[in-house]
């Protein structure tokens, strides 16, 4: 049996705050989460839209996943709003899931698909840990704050999306190997969002509305996959691993995002794949294609190709299936020019 959650509402437009009371008035307690940051650009003015209490966490941790927990049943919360970026939404969801709360997903900016995904990253004793979460009821985006957002944050979005390419290979290629489920109306979901973006790049690069829209409609959809799927697979392959072993192996300046875009290069080179078009795709946006550009140098990529197979060893990707090595590591990142 598949239990099937999406958004029952999603409503994207500029100047639309006030449309959360008529979601959120079904509910008799409610709770606004938000950050330091966040809570200036929009959180605050949510809670007093709202007339409810705002609590302000750091980060996406176990620590702050219990604390906020702790807080939805000593208040008796039935929603909570998360206002902010994807550390905000994924701690929001965690803790609305371990508490059976129903949440609302506010994004003040588009820089990951963990907007409307039932799947958060969660840091767990220093590592990032994808668990199970719920999806939220509603979605209000207000395009009029995630416009202003710095670029940083909307081309770690195109990054993000575009790393769709990679992971659908890998989660079908676990299902030729392994025998995994393979769902071909997620996969093809997820693979029309990649397209989408890449063909809209330039649109996004602008900033114009029809660009950024684009962009959140892809996130969107790529949540849905997931939601579908059962599972991040249709969004998460040897790229995402990838992304988490630089991480682990002290982290870049770029974002996850950006990680996940260079990953999606390589891992579509080992894959025999048109890494070209992804990358000059990527760089159209103003992604980062190279190591120098997210502050790392061939040794770190390469150790991070090698350390990736280790992250999640029960996903079955193409790192797994040709047995990476230094050898064919070293000559994927020079081949794709990820080190120049």
């Amino acid at each position: 049996m598949k239990h099937i959650v999406l958004p029952r509402n999603t409503i994207i437009g500029k100047d639309i705050l006030e449309k959360i009371p008529g979601i959120a008035a079904p509910y008799e307690s409610l709770l606004v989460v938000t950050g330091k940051t966040t809570g200036k650009i929009a959180g605050n003015k949510v809670a007093e839209i709202l007339g409810c209490d705002t609590m302000t966490i750091e980060g996406a941790t176990d620590a702050e996943v219990d604390k906020l927990g702790k807080w939805i049943r000593e208040d008796a919360i039935t929603l909570a709003i998360a206002v902010g970026g994807g550390s905000i939404i994924d701690a929001t969801k965690m803790a609305a899931y371990n508490t059976s709360t129903e949440w609302v997903s506010v994004p003040t900016t588009c820089s990951s698909d963990g907007v409307a995904s039932p799947i958060a990253s969660i840091k767990t004793n220093g590592k990032n840990v994808s668990n199970k979460a719920s999806a939220p009821i509603a979605l209000i985006a207000d395009m009029s704050i995630i416009g202003q957002a710095p670029y940083e944050f909307i081309r770690a979005g195109v990054g993000d999306t575009v790393a769709k390419y990679s992971a659908v290979r890998d989660w079908k290629l676990g299902h030729i190997i392994k025998g995994e489920y393979y769902g071909d109306y997620a996969s093809s979901l997820s693979m029309m969002v990649a397209e989408v973006v890449l063909n809209n790049v330039a649109e996004i690069k602008e900033r114009s509305d029809m660009g950024l829209g684009c962009l959140l409609e892809a996130l969107i959809s790529s949540g849905a996959a997931m939601a579908i799927a059962g599972s991040s697979r249709p969004a998460s392959g040897s790229e995402h691993k990838f992304s988490h072993a630089i991480d682990m192996l002290g982290g870049s300046k770029g974002m996850h995002g950006d990680q996940c875009g260079i990953g999606c290069i390589i891992m579509s080179y080992l894959q025999g794949e048109d890494w070209k078009r992804i990358r000059n795709s990527l760089k159209t946006a103003g992604c980062p294609v190279t190591a120098k550009e997210i502050g790392l140098d061939k040794d770190i990529m390469v150790e991070a190709l090698l350390k990736a197979k280790e992250i999640r060893p029960d996903r079955y990707t193409i790192l797994e299936h040709i047995k990476i090595d230094k050898e064919i590591a070293e000559n994927a990142v020079y081949n794709t020019e990820v080190v120049q």
